[in-house]
């Protein structure tokens, strides 16, 4: 019984040779590379015999063993597809994936129609491209890509039977599988808008008749095609916020590389940029008119184009859009030409004259401003002068004090030439090229190196710097003196903080300057002499130096104008000025007023003088 039902199951299903070679007696359920033959029986491929595809594997020379010549005797060593699929398996010759066989794509060709296949889900299409597509080690292999694919709108959006809307294969192809630079690719630029095409036919055929279009077609690799905007892979819903519209259409249109190299009108950017639209776009708008609200989206088309929906028969209907019960006058004030000079010379030398208006308005109250500023500053250092002064600091703290304030201006407007070569206050402010500009910056970090070396040495040799870096440091009192300050700012006591020779203000300051001095001072040799600095120092350390550079010499800079310049000049008490700068004095009254309680100790130590001569 059991022979007679494997002679029908050999009967039922093309499995064998002919004679006595049963292909199930080694390829059956148990053997080796099995078949599954209820599967086979299913498939698209049930007509067929074991030989229409595995070609010689029935060839036997006479007197031969057929275990001990096969699979060699098998012609091409590899199933062959060609006879019933010959187009298919031309186009893939031709194609990228030429070197694929068919099976790496469509799986199991025994199964092939039963279980589901690439022909028949998309899901199932993406699955297989991802499986190389999605792994770096292999050639093409990038992750990003894929990713990318998988968060795009032609992935995420579903049709009714849950597959994703586009897959690889309907925008590259399934056999002919073409590099993107191949004429034929269906992604080559001439041909990207056809192949989109395929299901966004309205606009293509928008895009087929733009400008855009037409240089694409004139072999211009910077003309923007459908991926250009909208990403080739992570392709997403055309809902773009009318800022990132701008922005896009701007990044080719400002860019003086292709404004040079194809002619563009160099004005459109900031004409557009100076508009009421862009602006109101700036700050959230979604009513102000971005790029393609006036030349629409894809028939983007010169304003010379009688179709052109910027042509100046048609810009009443354009800007009638938003702008209801408008003329030809209204339509023809808003143009990009109209806020150039060659559109509107009235509004230019309008402009042009507000410009020098402004400039000599300003500059004049400027002027003004400062001559009786320095004029108030003058009459105070001149009545300062006959005022009782205390030593606030020795000839030797003046010296590195100064040195100090030309060195720390010079390194930060040297500094920020650098770190903002594009600023026009920088341009103005420091004119020079980049080699006067490092050596400048390197001589001034040498003076305030040596400024601070000078002051450590003073520190341990010297008594006068000692003393300073001992009453710097802080302690209870200044957490007192903190709490009295605020409180009598706010009104809440009218008693004045009992401050004494050096207030919390001065301490805060002064540890500041030693810390941000000695980290400048090691950052800034790193960046100096980073290929010796690589020899001993981490591969992360030298990108973090730069790093704390810059981001120590903006805190410093923010720090001496918001806090050391409020006190030493426009604190109501000190203003215009506090001269210890200058001559290392302060006045007595001063101390009596804004230092109660080191005039007090000085009065103390008076009497104490005074009794010891008595």
């Amino acid at each position: 019984m059991k022979k007679f039902l494997v002679l029908l199951l050999f009967c039922a299903v093309p499995l064998v040779f002919g004679g006595e070679i049963h292909c199930l007696d080694c390829h059956g359920k148990d053997g080796d590379l099995p078949i599954n033959v209820e599967k086979f029986q299913k498939s698209v491929h049930s007509d067929l015999s074991c030989t229409d595809c595995h070609v010689g594997a029935d060839k036997v020379k006479k007197g031969e063993d057929f275990e001990e010549v096969h699979p060699d005797n098998l012609e091409g060593k590899t199933p062959q597809c060609t006879d019933c699929h010959e187009d298919y398996v031309d186009e893939l010759k031709l194609s990228v994936h030429k070197s694929l066989k068919c099976w790496d794509c469509h799986g199991d060709i025994h199964t092939a129609g039963v279980d589901k296949s690439i022909t028949e889900d998309k899901n199932l299409v993406v699955k297989m491209c991802s499986k190389c597509h999605a792994d770096s080690s292999k050639y093409h292999g990038n992750v990003k890509l894929v990713n990318d694919y998988m968060h795009s709108t032609h992935y995420l959006k579903k049709d009714k039977d849950g597959q994703p809307v586009a897959s690889c294969a309907d925008c590259h192809g399934s056999h002919k599988v073409l590099g993107m630079a191949n004429s034929q690719s269906t992604v080559y630029r001439a041909n990207i808008s056809n192949t989109c095409g395929q299901c966004h036919k309205k606009e293509s055929k928008e895009y087929n008749s733009s400008i855009h279009a037409k240089g694409v077609k004139m072999g211009y690799d910077e003309s923007p095609t459908c991926t250009y905007c909208h990403n080739p892979h992570e392709v997403q819903s055309p809902a773009f916020n009318k800022k990132q519209i701008s922005d896009l259409c701007l990044s080719c249109h400002e860019d003086p590389r292709l404004v040079k190299r194809y002619g563009l009108d160099y004005s459109v950017g900031y004409t557009y940029k100076d508009s009421y639209h862009y602006m109101a776009i700036k700050k959230g708008s979604k009513k102000a008119a971005a790029c393609t609200n006036c030349h629409t989206t894809h028939a983007i088309m010169s304003p010379e184009n009688p179709k052109s929906s910027v042509n100046k028969a048609n810009l009443v209907n354009t800007c009638g859009q938003c702008h209801k019960k408008i003329n030809k006058k209204f339509a023809l004030s808003y143009t990009h030409k109209s806020s150039t000079k060659g559109g509107n010379i009235i509004n230019y030398y309008v402009k042009l004259a507000y410009i020098f208006l402004i400039i000599a308005v300003i500059g004049g109250m400027i002027l003004h401003n400062f001559i009786v500023w320095l004029g108030y500053v003058r009459r105070s250092y001149r009545k300062r002068k006959e005022e009782e002064k205390v030593e606030r600091m020795g000839k030797g703290l003046l010296v590195l004090h100064t040195l100090l304030f030309v060195s720390f201006f010079t390194l930060v407007i040297t500094g920020f030439a650098l770190r903002f070569p594009d600023s026009t206050v920088m341009h103005i402010i420091f004119p020079f090229t980049e080699e006067v500009r490092r050596w400048t910056h390197r001589i001034a970090a040498i003076i305030m190196t040596a400024a601070f070396i000078i002051h450590f040495l003073r520190i341990v040799i010297g008594k006068e710097d000692r003393k300073v870096l001992l009453s710097m440091l802080p302690g209870p009192k200044d957490i007192k003196n903190i709490r009295e300050n605020m409180a009598y700012s706010l009104l809440l006591t009218d008693e004045y903080p009992s401050f004494g020779k050096v207030t919390y203000v001065e301490k805060m300051e002064y540890l500041a300057l030693m810390w941000g001095t000695l980290v400048m001072i090691l950052t800034g040799l790193t960046l100096w002499m980073p290929e010796l600095a690589a020899q001993f120092l981490p591969v992360w350390f030298i990108k973090v130096a730069e790093t704390v550079h810059f981001y120590e010499a903006m805190l410093a800079t923010l720090a001496i104008i918001f806090w050391h310049f409020f006190f030493v000049i426009f604190h109501p008490g000190v203003y215009p000025m506090d001269f210890a700068w200058l001559d290392g004095q302060i006045p007595v009254e001063e101390i009596k007023h804004l230092r109660p309680e080191w005039y007090k100790e000085l009065k103390e130590e008076e009497e104490a003088s005074n009794k010891k001569e008595e």
